[in-house]
């Protein structure tokens, strides 16, 4: 594992970028706060599109999509 500043991060980022996608955990570190940036190596990790087609019926769709459509947005910090 291997920790790095934020802006040394930023500014090297496809050095940090390189270091994780070769299987390197990387921790990024900004004052007291910390996130790992790793490589995923498993794709059955991701959902494959459709995966979720059967969970919900059509007018569920519909109900949650409006609902959705009507919450605020928030900004990310």
């Amino acid at each position: 594992m291997k920790t790095v500043m934020f802006d040394q991060a930023r500014s090297e980022f496809e050095k940090v970028f390189q270091l994780a996608a070769e299987g390197e955990m990387v921790v990024i570190q900004r004052n007291e706060q910390r996130v790992a940036l790793h490589r995923l190596t498993d794709s059955s990790e991701i959902a494959p599109p459709g995966y979720f087609a059967d969970d919900y019926s059509r007018e569920e769709i519909v109900e949650l999509n409006g609902l959705a459509s009507h919450a605020p947005a928030v900004p990310l910090p």
